[in-house]
């Protein structure tokens, strides 16, 4: 009598569709009639306390309806309880020193917030999930029909973040008349027994509301792939996903569609869209860059905004929404970095300097080599532009990745490999995918320093760390494979970079310690125009006596004025030669001709 009059109360909602809740939940479910009578009784015991003392009478040890009494009351198979606990709506004690017959069984908070109307997605899906509805909009008649297709598939886009691969698997699943509830991987657990209860959970809500669950930048993890595999295939309908390498699903038919970025023509027409006032200057400027849907929509939205009530966003608004985009992309992963320098600044050896150029000239004429020049068909998949520098500290490493970039009218991010680096397994990988995605719209330049510790060579397996950090080379190494970004890497120890990053890189340019007349060239060089400075300076024997690296050089500049400036005098050549002496004592080294002076 008590569950009769409970029924009643439960199906007055004013929910949509308008029936009972749990008769809803039940057709969209597909639950048999047993199964629907324990859901009815499990709500019934939470809400009505006689329901819940008569379940206590009826079972042993105080513990409420038990699985052996659920199944004996209802007729219930081990089956149907299994099915309902993988839809996350039952669960058991978690007493393992009792049998599993003897278990209580009580039902999740989800089946009770539906019980009482409240038709929402589940939260526990906060902040991973989202519902969309369906989508409209031309989409491939291939993977339009394969969403139709029997057995359903998992539906792969593959593709960078911002070309639009969301987009157009939202569209082919609006063309089966069908929502999505978007799954951020990112936000998925790592550990996987806890990853399976949340797919369990996708799987449900994925039903509930009739749409298709897509998976948004899935990593090449495979055994994550495998689990959403093996999850899915409860799921009858297609599953779809997004990528930037194409995932290997072993076990059930995969469609994969790869995206490239719009061409320029497109690209143009993109952002007339998107700023509907754009000078046809600007637009042949920013049409040149190779932004995706996504990004330019993002951009154009910055670059209003920045404008500020302005006719039109011109193209340094442009510039600072880009900018705006790439640091919300980028995150704490990287800084930008403005160099003040010019290349007066750059002390080098000629042949060094002409490879530093070479660089410039590899990213500001591949367009001419690759594609009119026809080279492209003979480099392979890749067309970025990767360059190693290595020598002593101070050299002018990163000074010339800073002038490579002001040449080529980009910015720097500096990759900060402390926010890189993780202990847990494929973030790393993870987090690299996002810096090279970004880096290939080629409208920054990335620079990694100190790389050795992150493109060191690949060591023996003797343990589970060993093979993970071989893992994470590999997958840098198949990375730029396939980069058309600009990479600028420096090291102080080029033996230890692996030798198949070599192969890779389209440049090595060696920066050697500074011999006399460099350094002397150096101590001149660091002295600005506007310095007060006084008398003779003997910028010679500061570079036979001090044998140190344009860095150190500068630190010791610096020190001269700091030490002028105090005693509220012009440098001088005495100031130089006391700021020398003392960074060489910072250095640990002492100065021969000081020491001869001082005996």
């Amino acid at each position: 009598e008590q569950w009769r009059v409970l029924q009643q109360r439960l199906a007055v909602t004013d929910c949509e569709p308008a029936i009972a809740p749990l008769a809803w939940l039940a057709a969209k479910l597909r639950l048999a009639e047993s199964e629907c009578a324990l859901v009815w009784l499990l709500v019934a015991i939470e809400y009505e306390p006689r329901v819940a003392r008569l379940a206590d009478a009826l079972g042993t040890g105080g513990i409420g309806l038990s699985v052996q009494l659920a199944a004996r009351l209802l007729g219930l198979s081990s089956s149907a309880l299994a099915h309902l606990r993988t839809l996350a709506l039952v669960e058991y004690s978690d007493d393992e020193r009792v049998p599993l017959h003897r278990r209580a069984i009580r039902t999740r908070g989800r089946l009770l917030d539906i019980a009482l109307g409240h038709v929402a997605l589940d939260p526990a899906l906060t902040g991973v999930a989202v519902l969309w509805p369906a989508a409209a909009g031309e989409a491939p008649a291939a993977l339009c029909e394969a969403i139709r297709s029997s057995p359903a598939p998992i539906v792969a886009v593959v593709g960078t973040s911002d070309s639009g691969r969301a987009t157009l698997l939202a569209r082919c699943a609006g063309s089966a008349g069908m929502g999505t509830l978007r799954v951020d991987c990112s936000g998925l657990p790592r550990d996987l027994a806890r990853l399976e209860v949340l797919l369990d959970v996708v799987i449900r809500e994925a039903c509930l509301f009739g749409v298709l669950p897509m998976f948004e930048d899935l990593s090449d993890d495979q055994p994550i792939a495998d689990l959403l595999v093996r999850e899915m295939a409860r799921f009858s309908a297609p599953v779809l996903v997004t990528a930037r390498e194409a995932p290997r699903f072993r076990g059930r038919p995969t469609v994969i569609h790869r995206m490239a970025l719009p061409e320029a023509a497109l690209r143009a027409d993109l952002w007339k869209t998107a700023m509907p006032g754009i000078a046809s200057d600007t637009l042949d400027r920013v049409a040149d860059l190779a932004f995706g849907p996504g990004a330019i929509v993002a951009i154009a939205r910055n670059a209003a905004s920045i404008a500020s009530g302005s006719e039109s966003p011109g193209l340094d608004d442009i510039n600072q929404g880009v900018r705006a985009y790439f640091g919300n992309q980028l995150g704490e992963l990287a800084r930008r970095i403005e160099v003040q320098q010019t290349w007066a600044d750059l002390v080098i050896p000629l042949d060094a300097f002409d490879q530093v150029l070479e660089v410039v000239a590899r990213v500001r004429r591949r367009k001419q080599v690759l594609d009119t020049w026809g080279f492209a068909r003979k480099v392979g998949k890749g067309r970025g532009v990767t360059a190693l520098m290595s020598g002593p500290p101070g050299t002018g490493k990163t000074m010339a990745a800073g002038l490579i970039a002001n040449e080529l009218g980009l910015d720097l991010y500096q990759v900060d490999l402390s926010k890189i680096v993780s202990k847990f397994i494929g973030e790393t990988e993870k987090q690299l995918g996002m810096l090279f995605d970004a880096a290939e719209s080629g409208h920054f330049v990335l620079l990694f320093d100190e790389a050795d510790s992150l493109f060191a060579k690949r060591s023996e397996v003797k343990s589970s760390n060993d093979r993970y950090a071989n893992l994470e080379v590999n997958y840098l190494l198949q990375r730029l494979e396939s980069f058309d970004g600009v990479a600028l890497l420096t090291t102080n120890h080029d033996s230890a970079i692996d030798e198949a990053f070599r192969r890779r890189l389209a440049a090595h340019v060696r920066f050697p310690m500074p011999d006399e007349e460099h350094r002397a060239h150096l101590w001149h060089a660091m002295l600005p125009a506007e310095a007060d400075v006084a008398g003779a300076f003997d910028f010679a024997k500061l570079g036979t006596e001090f044998v140190m690296s344009g860095g150190f050089i500068k630190n010791a500049v610096l020190r001269a004025a700091y030490l002028a400036a105090d005693e509220s005098s012009a440098i001088t050549q005495d100031h130089l030669m006391r700021g020398a002496r003392s960074e060489y004592d910072a250095m640990g080294k002492i100065s021969f001709l000081h020491t001869a002076r001082a005996a």
